[in-house]
């Protein structure tokens, strides 16, 4: 059958453009992974500088490595609380995405917060989302929801944990100081307000469903959600401390200045205590990691710890725990995002076949 004229160079057009869709996709999604590599990078390199020249006089050879290898896990185990309750967020707001999608999404956008400003994060998180079908709009509401009700239940539990904390006033005041506006960004009629206000201007158009969808049944499975989280945040902060408990112990000079002795030192952290000391030091530090706006949260959450943990440890011991728990924080956020790619990879293959 003769074909109509100019109907192969159309498809042919049709053809390059489309190609050239997608190799500007890739460039600029390359793009972004390597500025986000980039800062990551910096990230890590200055950590590890803040390790070797803490001062102290760390024995690498009493390192407890085992204890010290759990809390790996045990911080990759505290990122899926906040994920499960995010894909239910989606879910509430009507978007229909796939499980293994979802869960690549939400890592992925780990990897943007060491991206000064943190819009990075938002920005990988939606756009991976948007790639599988899910609308811009409702996907940036669910992230800011997930993230301000995660900031915001950490900031309640360290304000009340640091109650039993022998810190200095002003400490206990600022943070007591922070419940109220936590307790507003709590509340489904804060983020109903917002997106409704959003929705009647002419870029935030989204459908009413999704103001409808944030009811306390919502704010309360993402609360519950929080609270896991920062309690196995903490927990893997007080396994970093235990491992290294033997080699600072080790650093007699450090000990004799501040006044405490090795068995005081396992006192302190092989404790109910110890532990509380620990969540109220993570949640407390995330919160002023979050508000300084700094890549990742850099300086003002490890200021922030080292107050809180220097009540059960000498400053340079808390300092030096507080830059460790960063790096294996990041291999844990690293670890997540590689399963969750691996994940996505396997069932799409599966899918195909």
């Amino acid at each position: 059958m003769h074909q109509p004229q100019g109907t192969g160079t159309g498809n042919e057009g049709a053809g390059k453009g489309s190609r050239s869709k997608h190799f500007r996709a890739f460039v600029l999604r390359f793009a972004i992974l390597g500025i986000v590599g980039y800062f990551l990078f910096l990230t890590l390199r200055n950590a590890w500088r803040q390790v070797v020249g803490s001062g102290l006089e760390l024995d690498w050879g009493a390192v407890d490595w085992w204890t010290f290898a759990w809390s790996i896990p045990c911080g990759m185990l505290a990122l899926l609380p906040a994920c499960f309750a995010w894909q239910r967020i989606v879910a509430d707001f009507g978007q229909k995405v796939s499980w293994p999608n979802s869960f690549y999404a939400y890592f992925l956008g780990h990897f943007g917060k060491y991206v000064p400003g943190k819009a990075m994060a938002v920005v990988l998180r939606v756009g991976e989302l948007h790639r599988h079908g899910v609308a811009a709009r409702p996907a940036i509401v669910s992230v800011f929801i997930e993230t301000l009700t995660g900031i915001a239940t950490g900031a309640i539990l360290g304000a009340c944990l640091i109650f039993v904390v022998d810190v200095p006033a002003w400490i206990k005041f600022a943070a007591w100081a922070c419940i109220p506006f936590a307790m507003m960004a709590l509340m489904p009629h804060t983020f109903r307000w917002v997106v409704n206000r959003v929705a009647k201007s002419r870029i935030g158009k989204m459908p009413p469903k999704i103001a409808e969808a944030i009811d306390g049944r919502m704010m309360l499975r993402t609360v519950f959600a929080g609270l896991i989280g920062w309690s196995l945040q903490g927990t893997a902060l007080w396994l970093v401390l235990l491992a290294l408990e033997n080699a600072c112990a080790s650093s007699l000079q450090i000990l004799g200045s501040s006044g405490l002795n090795p068995e005081s030192l396992r006192d302190g952290l092989w404790s109910i205590h110890g532990w509380t000391v620990c969540v109220a030091s993570v949640s407390l530090g995330g919160l002023a990691g979050f508000l300084s706006m700094l890549p990742g949260g850099a300086v003002a959450r490890e200021v922030a710890s080292t107050w809180i943990l220097a009540t059960i440890v000498p400053q340079p011991i808390a300092l030096l725990a507080t830059i460790v728990m960063r790096i294996t924080s990041i291999i844990s956020e690293m670890s997540m995002i590689a399963i969750a790619k691996c994940i996505q990879v396997c069932v799409a293959n599966k899918e195909t076949k």
